[in-house]
């Protein structure tokens, strides 16, 4: 499921039972001020999280062309 657009961007509202000290522990790990703020970081960041293990998968199988620090400064090298 990929990221919505502006155009089908949604809010939903609803009521949920929170877990105080869960979402006082997520606020101060997160530096949010608000529960808003708070859960819609915490969502974004499973997402990202599961980009990250995504694109760790890829690596490993070799899926993803990914260059080295050697090979890196190489190629800076070459454009002095």
């Amino acid at each position: 499921m990929g990221r919505a657009t502006a155009a089908e961007h949604t809010i939903k509202r609803t009521t949920v039972d929170l877990d105080m000290d869960e979402l006082t522990a997520a606020r101060e790990i997160l530096g949010t001020d608000t529960t808003r703020d708070t859960i819609n970081t915490a969502l974004r960041e499973v997402r990202r999280r599961a980009a990250l293990a995504r694109a760790a998968e890829l690596i490993a199988q070799g899926g993803l062309d990914i260059i080295g620090p050697e090979q890196l400064a190489a190629l800076r090298q070459a454009r002095l």
